[in-house]
């Protein structure tokens, strides 16, 4: 009996440990699983959670930030909860006052801060055009930017053999489509050109057929063209049309001449390889021996001029026809041109502009 006294008083003993452990250990966890300040006015820091950042990491971070006790704690914690391999990168605000699982469900539900500067690029910018504006919105150096076209993946594998023989700082011209993006300052070149040449897949991928984006031609046009050609094509009506209305009819004259195999004799095209654009070209600017002037090639140039915008796509997809082969600007502020039939219509407009 005094045994069993004594066996049973052992026991309890080692209970009594084993609770007074486990509610020291239960203790140490919701200690580290507490709020590192219970100051209200504690510093808020600015945290940069980037894509592809593991549980592991971010626990790590906020640990060494100050935000958080144990990196263990919250990973575990993490692991055990809904936001597990689910937290959104982004920068976030937040402070030593916040418990881990308030912070977990900010991490989860992207309660992020919002950075983003909204950046347009307008129709018809050229790929410098484009660097510069970024620049100047602090989102990535220029020279950058530059450098990254140079190697940077096209949006179809099968313009390679498009592009190779074009200078590499041009290869993506045309593909860099003009929109309103929302960059963070900072991002990096990679990640801007992926946005854009994401945003021309999903608008061309809307206007021409599975074979055109496959490397075939369309057929349907007054001249088969391949998708680089069309956005070749596009870049110059983009550049050249004014008004929205006529960029149908100016697609349509420069049908009309590559029809015939007459020189397109486009403006935009020895613009594009000026150092600077001037408003009236001199005979031997147009005389300048270049792959894109097409005043001394036949046919499209080597590559596009500019980014063209889906209206300036869809005149060269949908192009009126016309009987025109030439047009000039009328120089009164409108945009409008006087379109002609025949080189001595054309002329004679001409002359009336300049009387005017």
């Amino acid at each position: 009996m005094l045994e069993r006294i004594r066996l049973s008083n052992w026991r309890i003993r080692i209970a009594v440990l084993a609770l007074v452990l486990l509610g020291t250990f239960l203790l140490y966890v919701v200690d580290l699983l507490s709020p590192v300040s219970r100051d209200p006015q504690a510093e808020v820091k600015r945290i940069v959670i980037s894509s592809g950042m593991t549980a592991r990491q971010i626990a790590k971070l906020l640990e060494q930030e100050g935000i958080i006790k144990s990196s263990t704690a919250f990973h575990l914690l993490s692991r055990y909860s809904a936001a597990s391999g689910r937290m959104q990168a982004g920068v976030y605000d937040m402070s030593p006052n916040e418990s881990p699982k308030r912070l977990l469900e900010r991490l989860y539900t992207g309660d992020t801060v919002d950075l983003a500067v909204k950046v347009t690029i307008p129709e018809g910018y050229t790929i410098k055009q484009i660097a510069k504006v970024l620049e100047e919105r602090e989102i990535v150096a220029a020279q950058e930017f530059l450098a990254y076209i140079a190697t940077a993946p096209l949006p179809y594998d099968f313009l390679e053999s498009a592009v190779a023989k074009r200078e590499p700082e041009r290869r993506l011209e045309g593909y860099l489509f003009p929109d309103t993006y929302d960059f963070l300052p900072g991002t990096s070149p990679t990640e801007v050109v992926r946005a854009m040449t994401n945003r021309f897949k999903q608008v061309i991928e809307a206007l021409v057929p599975a074979e055109v984006l496959q490397g075939g031609q369309l057929a349907d046009l007054p001249v088969p063209l391949t998708l680089d050609e069309i956005i070749i094509l596009a870049s110059i009506v983009e550049k050249e049309a004014v008004v929205d209305p006529e960029r149908p009819t100016i697609a349509g004259v420069f049908f009309n001449r590559l029809k015939i195999n007459q020189r397109l004799q486009s403006c935009a095209t020895v613009q594009y390889i000026l150092e600077k654009p001037k408003p009236i070209l001199s005979d031997a600017e147009m005389a300048i021996d270049s792959p894109y002037n097409t005043y001394v090639n036949d046919g499209l140039p080597i590559g596009p001029v500019a980014n063209p915008g889906s209206a300036s796509i869809r005149a060269v997809l949908t192009p009126e026809s016309t009987p025109y082969y030439y047009f000039v600007a009328k120089e009164d502020g409108s945009g409008e041109h006087v379109f002609s039939k025949t080189f001595a219509e054309h002329q004679a407009a001409i002359r009336s502009i300049r009387k005017k």
